[in-house]
């Protein structure tokens, strides 16, 4: 198992699109990603989980995709619209709608990716393929473009401070319900004390002193 620095990593995760004889585009996607991970066979953890996300009445897949190595962690956010199910134009000139779990397995699997390149700083925009002999939707679309940003989240004994703190704090006003440390948390826009932003330790800081009565 090799050991890489963040930076490192970043490049051994590079790879070029695929070409199928179903899809007429080149493409990549999740799996090729999670599959380069693994050959890679560094120190380093990954870990994805998506949910869903209303937006303005619209509703998204939202991917998390994080990376660890024990001390270190960095995240990436993708999103991709759950719309309506296409009806897809097949290379046999066919029209065919796809059924509802196959389209909600697509755009999972299309903000994972998104989520995936933006960790890994893979680059180039292409073009989603869609499963079996399928290809283009008979209407073009108004997608809108998923977001790619990766920012370092922070280490594993910070997030451990966060969460005894706040466990402290919890007891001390005997209220361990959970309610101060889903207050602290929605404040900060996480679920979790180990997805806070290195950008948001001084926020969360204010959030421990104000709790405190500081």
């Amino acid at each position: 198992m090799t050991k890489l620095s963040f930076s490192e990593l970043q490049k051994k995760m590079q790879l070029e699109k695929k070409k199928s004889k179903d899809v007429k585009y080149a493409f990549r996607n999740a799996e090729d990603i999670y599959t380069k991970f693994k050959e890679v066979n560094t120190d380093w953890e990954l870990t994805v989980f998506d949910d869903l996300v209303v937006i303005s009445d619209r509703i998204f897949v939202k991917s998390t995709a994080t990376v660890t190595d024990g001390e270190r962690q960095f995240q990436s956010i993708g999103f991709a619209e759950l719309d309506t199910v296409p009806v897809l134009n097949t290379q046999k000139g066919q029209f065919k709608q796809m059924q509802v779990p196959q389209w909600t397995g697509a755009v999972g699997s299309y903000a994972r990716k998104y989520a995936l390149q933006g960790l890994f700083g893979i680059g180039e925009k292409d073009v989603d393929e869609y499963p079996s002999d399928m290809n283009e939707p008979d209407q073009p679309k108004n997608k809108t473009k998923p977001k790619e940003q990766a920012e370092a989240v922070i280490s594993v004994e910070k997030a451990n401070y966060y969460l005894k703190e706040v466990a402290k704090i919890s007891e001390e006003k005997g209220k361990q319900d959970g309610s101060v440390a889903q207050w602290f948390l929605r404040y900060l826009d996480v679920a979790d004390y180990k997805q806070i932003k290195e950008s948001q330790v001084e926020k969360a800081d204010l959030l421990l002193n104000k709790l405190k009565g500081n």
